[in-house]
């Protein structure tokens, strides 16, 4: 995007490569982000909950609040009937009631391969926002959500787990990040990525890079679903996993075997925030944590220089 030159003007605070841009008007700041996905379970009801839970996490990640959305929808209704369509919207509908986020309207396109999602715009308190751009050195890393979902849904699509296996996973995904994003604002966090599709690493890698700092994260502190653990093991995970190895290995400092690494690189479906915070504040996370109920993971540290360093 940077060979295009977008236009903008002195109202743009933040465009392209963070997870949401970033306007200014009339000394408001908002929010503007678009996410979707293909199914990934075979509840259309749960898929549609999910599929918004995901795309309002980008709104989430920069400390804002959603307002309005607009669903973005490929469907072919020669293949799949229209009470399919109906339980998807239910779903979508539903969490947007609990994120108190109006369903504006959408467009619907003709497609073999169903997908669903949400173009979302949004607020930001007191006009502050939270980028991927302002980790430190010295600060630890907090992460609210376990990582493997991509694996879990590889088997389920591959009949090897059946849904009710992975109710966990299912919980967490149907979560929004609303608490998480409340709980970094308060703690101070300096720079916040949700992580989802480029996994664990590939948005760490992004909080490295807008940052130009360095990062060193400890496997054994990542939270991980058991059974993917397995999974992985066996061979069994999405191609997404290999690709997002692929795109951060020559930034990576680390012996891990292979499938630590496949899974610190597995492609999340609406996971959890990755944000950083002043060392200090450690106590204060747990406490406050508790008080939201929030689930929250110390996984390593940001360091000076550049690049990942992964240890056991």
């Amino acid at each position: 995007m940077e060979d295009l030159s977008p236009y903008k003007d002195e109202r743009t605070l933040l465009a392209v490569g963070d997870d949401a841009g970033v306007y200014e008007h009339n000394g408001t700041v908002y929010l503007h982000t678009v996410d979707f996905i293909t199914p990934i379970l075979n509840d259309p009801y749960l898929w549609g909950a999910i599929s918004t839970a995901n795309s309002l996490s980008d709104i989430y990640a920069m400390g804002g609040i959603p307002l309005t959305a607009l669903a973005v929808v490929g469907f072919n209704n020669c293949e799949l009937d229209l009470e399919v369509f109906k339980k998807v919207m239910r779903g979508a509908v539903d969490k947007l009631r609990e994120a108190k986020t109006v369903l504006l309207g959408g467009h619907t396109i003709d497609d073999k391969e169903p997908k669903f999602g949400l173009a979302v715009w949004g607020v930001c308190p007191d006009s502050k926002f939270v980028s991927q751009r302002g980790a430190k050195p010295g600060q630890v890393i907090v992460l609210t959500k376990p990582v493997g979902t991509g694996i879990l849904i590889k088997a389920l699509k591959e009949g090897i787990l059946s849904q009710e296996e992975i109710e966990d996973a299912i919980e967490n995904m149907l979560e929004l990040n609303d608490r998480a994003s409340k709980l970094m604002i308060e703690l101070g966090a300096t720079a916040c990525t949700d992580v989802t599709g480029f996994g664990l690493l590939g948005h760490a890698y992004n909080i490295c890079k807008n940052s130009k700092v360095g990062m060193r994260i400890e496997f054994d502190k990542v939270p991980i679903y058991e059974k993917a653990v397995g999974l992985v093991q066996k061979k069994v995970y999405p191609k997404g996993a290999s690709d997002n190895f692929s795109f951060v290995k020559n930034y990576l400092k680390t012996d891990l075997e292979w499938w630590k690494l496949l899974l610190l690189s597995d492609p999340v479906t609406s996971g959890g925030l990755l944000f950083t915070i002043d060392r200090e504040k450690v106590e204060y996370l747990k406490e406050k944590a508790m008080e939201l109920g929030v689930r929250t993971w110390i996984i390593g540290e940001i360091i000076k220089g550049r690049g990942m360093t992964i240890i056991n």
